[in-house]
């Protein structure tokens, strides 16, 4: 089989797997019902992240791939899309939610054996070799990707988008080492992916998305970025060095822990919801949707892009690459909390007109319980 036949099984797959659950998400209320912090004024069916779920199952039973350690991957995700569904029909704790993130990824690492196992040459000293915290670390590290992109999954696409940006980044590094077992995995994540994105982007005068991803989505897609960035960064054989995985998650990272910290500066706790990501400020700022999402597509593919050129063809060491991230972040996250400060002093000052004063206040008042 050619890559170009996966693709299409995944991508039709899926498209049918959406058309089918569609009706049926409506009728047992898998939907994502509008409330005082939601923007769409109909319930959208939470079908996305099962979809793509069905869609990559499908490919892999009737094209007969045998991939690296393919039982272990659809035992994890089966497990996260299981406990996901649970969660976008009845809403489950965090607690909940993170043990079976947790027991996704043991699956990884102790089924699969695909863990962190050393950091790269960070500190230009060497490898930073993990040993026995390899497991635990790769714990916390997956955790923590999965969590990055459900937190960031705040408008239409962006959730998938980015994580079309990851995948689509190390499938060309992987046709370029001739990695092919990675590059077949990443054909079929993108072609699913991009079935989903025809349904949630608002595309073709669509002014709203037909379904979302739900947790169920965007728990699957975190843990397959960091399943692929882990396996293609470790070993031998590896095709990116440790340090780019940074930056091929920059953006769910940066949003993710900017936020957190905020949070935590305020005295609330870190998995308390507000309205403060990047998109919310963009949207302040006046941009529609669609705009925001090609901005924050644009910053992902550049930083991606620059920073496997600049290992590749500047020779750049790693830890100029993984000291220049740092730099980036605090840099970015002293541009953030300026940006709401900023916001907050013009409002104080009656300096808005009518429609960014109700955004602003929108955006930085509202109070919710439950977690995004």
């Amino acid at each position: 089989m050619t890559p170009s036949i996966y693709f299409l099984t995944s991508l039709l797959a899926t498209v049918f797997c959406v058309i089918v659950l569609y009706p049926c998400a409506q009728k047992i209320g898998l939907l994502d019902k509008p409330n005082h912090r939601k923007l769409h004024q109909k319930p959208i069916p939470l079908i996305g992240g099962v979809a793509i779920y069905l869609g990559i199952l499908f490919t892999l039973l009737i094209n007969n791939i045998q991939l690296f350690h393919q039982a272990a991957f659809v035992s994890a995700v089966s497990l996260l899309v299981f406990v996901g569904l649970v969660d976008d029909f009845k809403g489950l704790g965090v607690k909940i939610r993170i043990f079976a993130q947790i027991a996704a990824v043991l699956i990884m690492t102790e089924f699969a054996n695909i863990k962190i196992t050393d950091l790269g040459d960070l500190l230009g000293t060497g490898n930073i070799e993990l040993g026995a915290l390899s497991t635990a670390f790769t714990v916390f590290a997956v955790v923590g990707g999965i969590n990055a992109f459900n937190m960031i999954d705040g408008i239409d696409g962006l959730s998938g988008s980015l994580a079309l940006v990851s995948i689509t980044t190390i499938a060309v590094l992987a046709w370029f080492s001739h990695n092919w077992p990675i590059y077949y995995y990443c054909v079929i994540l993108i072609a699913s992916i991009l079935a989903f994105l025809l349904f949630n982007l608002r595309i073709v005068g669509r002014k709203r998305a037909s379904i979302f991803l739900g947790d169920t989505g965007s728990t699957l897609l975190g843990f397959s970025v960091c399943w692929l960035s882990i396996y293609a960064s470790q070993g031998e054989d590896r095709i990116i060095a440790p340090t780019n995985v940074l930056w091929l998650m920059a953006i769910p990272l940066f949003d993710s822990i900017s936020v957190m910290c905020r949070r935590m500066n305020k005295g609330l706790s870190p998995f308390a919801p507000d309205r403060e990501h990047l998109h919310h400020i963009l949207a302040t700022l006046g941009y529609k949707v669609n705009q925001e999402l090609i901005i924050i597509v644009i910053f992902a593919v550049t930083l991606s892009v620059a920073s496997n050129l600049s290992s590749l063809f500047l020779e750049l060491s790693e830890s100029v690459l993984f000291l220049s991230f740092l730099c980036l972040f605090a840099y970015y996250y002293w541009g953030i909390n300026n940006i709401w400060n900023a916001l907050g002093t013009i409002e104080q000052n009656g300096s808005l007109n009518k429609t960014n004063e109700s955004r602003i206040k929108y955006l930085t008042t509202i109070k919710i319980h439950k977690l995004e």
